[in-house]
């Protein structure tokens, strides 16, 4: 937990450790003379300090989780931000427990089977990392980086390929950040069992469009289209009838891993959890 004012939970992929998120969450806690917000990271079910308990497990435990958390610690209703397989989270988190949210921002949520790319990216994925499995039994670090290569080889990944000018990989940091990449890859088990699963998962339009939970789907400008698809397909789900459309929010210069881009990250954030306050 860090900073003061209004609660907001940062949720992230089963691959994803609190302190990925130290960056974004120490942004977004509290400036000099600038109000900000009491910002909670945690280890998601199976992850480093927590349990591994009934692990691996779906999104709706992990919501369940988080809801619990978040009474456990009496910051209820609380903002949430989920990223990526945390997106996910975040949504169920919306729907199951709807009276503990006070708005939930959705960034990129790994569903890939509500486009037509996504699922065939879904599907090359799941394939692959099979076949790496079944040669190499248990060796996550081998499968995360198959993970790699074939979503580097889906046709509309165009940004964070393995063929960029920079020679990374979609799962690579930048120089001078590789501890992200190692940090990833010793959590390559919590992606292979955990998150790569649940992308496999679906959402009902029509919890979407019951649910009174402030949901906001968003994708970063530097992310592949496929996540920027997801958010639109979700949008639309999310709309009502007659109700006046909208689009995703855009997020200038975020990419897919919204670690290595804390600052339009928490720059979103904090504007749309705290709208009132003007941030240079």
């Amino acid at each position: 937990m860090r900073g003061a004012g209004p609660p907001l939970l940062i949720i992230g992929a089963a691959s994803d450790d609190a302190e990925m998120f130290r960056p974004i969450a120490e942004r977004l806690a509290g400036l000099t003379g600038v109000a900000g917000l009491t910002v909670v990271t945690w280890d998601p079910r199976g992850t480093r300090r927590s349990t591994r308990a009934g692990w691996p497990c779906d999104s709706y435990t992990h919501a369940d989780d988080a809801a619990a958390l978040l009474q456990d610690l009496g910051l209820v209703p609380a903002a949430i931000f989920g990223a990526s397989a945390g997106g996910i989270v975040a949504l169920r988190l919306a729907v199951r427990h709807p009276d503990l949210v006070r708005q939930v921002l959705v960034y990129e949520p790994g569903f890939f089977r509500s486009t037509d790319s996504g699922t065939a990216l879904l599907a090359r994925t799941t394939d692959a990392v099979r076949k790496h499995l079944r040669e190499r039994t248990d060796d996550w670090a081998g499968a995360l980086a198959v993970v790699a290569r074939t979503a580097g080889r889906d046709p509309a990944a165009r940004l964070n390929s393995p063929d960029d000018s920079a020679g990374r990989g979609p799962l690579d940091a930048p120089p001078g950040l590789e501890w992200y990449t190692e940090r990833g890859a010793a959590l390559a088990e919590n992606f292979i069992r955990d998150d790569l699963p649940r992308t496999g998962e679906t959402v009902d339009p029509a919890l979407l469009r019951a649910t009174g939970s402030d949901i906001r789907f968003a994708f970063g400008t530097d992310s592949a289209p496929v996540f920027r698809e997801i958010a639109q397909t979700l949008t639309r789900a999310r709309q009502r009838t007659g109700a006046d459309p909208h689009l995703p929010d855009a997020i200038n210069g975020a990419a897919h891993l919204v670690y290595l881009t804390p600052d339009p990250v928490a720059r979103y954030i904090r504007a749309r959890c705290l709208p009132e306050q003007e941030v240079d």
